[in-house]
């Protein structure tokens, strides 16, 4: 008699986590779909399906892709793209590592002495003495992910590391400090801008055709064994720009 009652409750058991682990997946494969329709509603279904196989292919594979833009840099004023009581200009040493202790600008002192030791600049988006904005320029490598580093060479520099803070956002405070950014590098010598974006970020691919960054081809790495294993295309090389393992 007991055996058959261990046994039923055992049947009612199983009965129980059956129903219960299918509900789970029903549940989670409507997060799912309800996901992809958000997608598609905000980039279409071609868009939407693009994100979820470089998705699949990062995770799964160890593939990452690179949309490579380049930008003419273009003399122009920040001001007229400025909203009012804030002011563009360089950021220096001082003021980055004051800023570096605001958890809201995502800036750590050994990057920010790393990335001036190298020669890279920061031109940033002030209101009154409190920085709201700022972009990162390197004249000849930055570092990338997975221990990978974008090189470029003169005539063109890379734009890297751009943040402005949630409060300021859709204000066009980056388009501001790309202005002078370009005014002030122009002087310098250099006329083009690199960048590289993911091929799935079409929120800042989006940014990018509106600023005039023309896409003139990929490149990329992927993990093996380990290690990063970086590849480009052939307009990508043609410019001199690579991503590369540093070996120090």
């Amino acid at each position: 008699m007991s055996v058959a009652i261990l046994h039923s409750l055992e049947k009612w058991r199983s009965h129980c986590v059956s129903l219960w682990l299918s509900g789970f997946a029903r549940i989670a494969g409507f997060r799912k779909f309800a996901n992809l329709r958000a997608d598609a509603t905000r980039w279409g279904w071609k868009r939407s399906f693009l994100i979820r196989v470089v998705s699949l292919l990062r995770r799964y594979a160890g593939v990452h892709i690179y949309r490579i833009n380049v930008r003419p840099l273009v003399a122009q004023s920040p001001e007229p793209r400025l909203p009012g009581g804030l002011a563009v200009r360089n950021v220096p040493r001082e003021e980055l590592l004051k800023a570096a202790g605001d958890p809201d600008l995502d800036l750590d002192p050994d990057f920010i002495r790393d990335a001036l030791a190298r020669g890279d600049m920061a031109f940033g988006a002030f209101e009154g003495g409190r920085l709201v904005g700022y972009t990162w320029r390197t004249f000849t490598a930055a570092p990338d992910r997975d221990g990978l580093w974008a090189r470029v060479h003169h005539p063109y520099q890379y734009s890297y590391k751009a943040f402005t803070r949630p409060s300021h956002r859709r204000k066009r405070i980056h388009v501001a400090i790309t202005a002078f950014a370009d005014a002030y590098l122009l002087r310098r010598g250099y006329a083009f801008e690199v960048g590289y974006l993911e091929i799935g970020n079409f929120a800042s691919i989006g940014l990018a055709d509106f600023m005039g960054r023309r896409k003139i081809g990929y490149a990329g790495y992927v993990r093996w064994f380990g290690r990063s294993i970086p590849f480009r295309s052939r307009a990508v090389k043609k410019i001199g720009a690579e991503l590369f393992e540093l070996h120090e």
